[in-house]
């Protein structure tokens, strides 16, 4: 079969002649590429840590809060947001555990395979991490109320703090629902993928490109 791309052409070329300036030539384009990736890791793995590091520090703030005991409304603001931290925290952690098994001198295959499961986690991981947060903004303004002006929120604005718990409730639970859906059949609007794909980095889609032109390119 007959390819247009002149780098495909050239390595077909040298499987014929065993051209070793070709060889090299497209060798160094393999590296090139690989390392491309591995700069979108690196930056990815960068991002990673300082989230990790926010969120930590902010789990840390909360404990501080609900531990002398509030009343009530501020109590379990503060360890809502806490608990969110901590499987924030558990979620970096692991997708960089992830990341330190991508190295530059691995097969593409294999480079393909495991960042395909790291892009896979992210993805689902930042899809149910941003669920919570249709009812759990509203710790923010009961905790902003509380830690500057020492005001409990829950006894001047209860009906609007209910409400807006339970509205919040019942659209995390559709949004659940419709990405259930979405994992089993990938939605048909192609900006609603484009968005879907998004989740799981700028970064990692860059760099799972540069690996699968690689892995064609050595495939043909």
């Amino acid at each position: 079969m007959q390819t247009t791309d002149p780098l495909k052409q050239m390595w077909q070329q040298h499987a014929i002649r065993g051209d070793g300036e070709d060889a090299a030539a497209l060798e160094a384009w393999r590296r090139h590429r690989q390392h491309a990736a591995q700069r979108q890791l690196s930056a990815f793995g960068a991002m990673q840590v300082m989230r990790l590091l926010f969120w930590l520090a902010l789990a840390i703030y909360c404990g501080s809060i609900w531990w002398p005991r509030p009343p009530l409304a501020v109590m379990l603001s503060a360890m809502a947001l806490h608990a969110y931290c901590v499987a924030v925290i558990i979620a970096s952690a692991a997708r960089l555990h992830l990341r330190r098994q991508l190295h530059a001198d691995q097969p593409v295959l294999d480079q393909s395979r495991n960042l395909a499961a790291l892009r896979l986690q992210t993805a689902a991981g930042e899809l149910l991490l941003g669920l919570p947060w249709c009812w759990l903004w509203l710790a923010v303004p009961v905790l902003v109320a509380w830690q500057a002006w020492g005001v409990d929120l829950s006894v001047f604005a209860t009906r609007w703090l209910l409400i807006s718990l339970v509205a919040g409730a019942a659209l995390m639970t559709a949004l659940l629902v419709l990405a259930r859906r979405w994992h089993r059949r990938a939605p048909q609007s192609p900006r609603l993928q484009r968005a879907l794909d998004a989740l799981s980095g700028r970064r990692l889609a860059r760099a799972r490109a540069e690996l699968d032109a690689v892995r064609a390119w050595k495939a043909d």
